[in-house]
């Protein structure tokens, strides 16, 4: 008699566990995040006065092999430096340190560069603003479409200096100058991002109260008035500062 044995079934394969995968990976720089920091370490190697004005940086080979970089990654730090007029290259000549008068000084990664070694960046990027938005004031009062400026905010609190820097962006926005609608968008934006403490002492000084009288000669038309008005807010400005000071001082 034939016994037929049923054969053993298959084993399934049992499902691997899912791995999920690690937020953690090898840190590698970014080849974009690689030639900004090359950049930088070639700016502050220039402003420290390694590479003084006038003088020829190292060759591509000894500069690379000094910072541990490509030269593809070298090569786009100087077109970016190049690009800003810090540096110039020629050939046969090399690659030559520019006079400062030939620097895009308002630039922002310029301005975030000088301020690791500078702590009166703030205090010069604030002259920069109290120079040209009486001007910028003026020019947006005389422009049809300034009707359109919201009005400035008042009271207190941390919204106060983001409020106030909109509104004084909004101002060099409507007097349709671009090259001082660069220096004062890029003077309000650093100092907001990377010294709000400096521009909140400095608008504390400025009272609500000229912030509307600002804002009603720009929309009515009247220049003299929204340039005068703008001068005002920065005469003020630190004054409520200066004046909490003194009267903390004992007597």
């Amino acid at each position: 008699m034939t016994v037929y044995r049923r054969p053993d079934p298959i084993p399934r394969r049992r499902p691997e566990p899912s791995v999920q995968p690690s937020p953690l990976q090898s840190v590698r720089p970014e080849s974009d995040d690689l030639h900004h920091l090359v950049a930088r370490k070639i700016y502050a190697a220039i402003a420290g006065g390694h590479f003084p004005e006038g003088s020829i940086l190292p060759n591509e080979h000894a500069l690379g092999e000094t910072l541990g970089v490509s030269r593809t990654a070298l090569r786009e730090a100087i077109k970016g430096l190049s690009s800003k007029g810090m540096l110039e290259t020629r050939r046969r000549r090399g690659t030559m340190v520019l006079d400062r008068c030939h620097w895009t000084q308002v630039d922002g990664e310029v301005i975030n560069w000088s301020r690791r070694a500078d702590s009166s960046v703030s205090g010069e990027l604030w002259q920069a603003l109290q120079s040209v938005m009486p001007t910028l004031a003026e020019a947006a009062a005389r422009n049809g479409s300034a009707l359109r400026l919201a009005m400035p905010p008042t009271g207190i609190g941390e919204g106060r200096v983001l409020a106030i820097t909109l509104f004084f962006t909004d101002i060099a926005r409507l007097a349709e100058n671009r090259f001082l609608f660069s220096v004062a968008s890029i003077g309000l934006i650093n100092l907001i991002q990377d010294d709000p403490d400096f521009l909140r002492r400095g608008f504390d000084g400025m009272a609500d109260v000229d912030l509307m009288a600002l804002h009603g000669a720009v929309v009515s038309g009247d220049a003299v008035a929204a340039a005068n008005g703008m001068r005002v807010l920065f005469d003020k400005a630190f004054a409520g500062q200066e004046l909490r000071s003194r009267q903390q001082l004992p007597a």
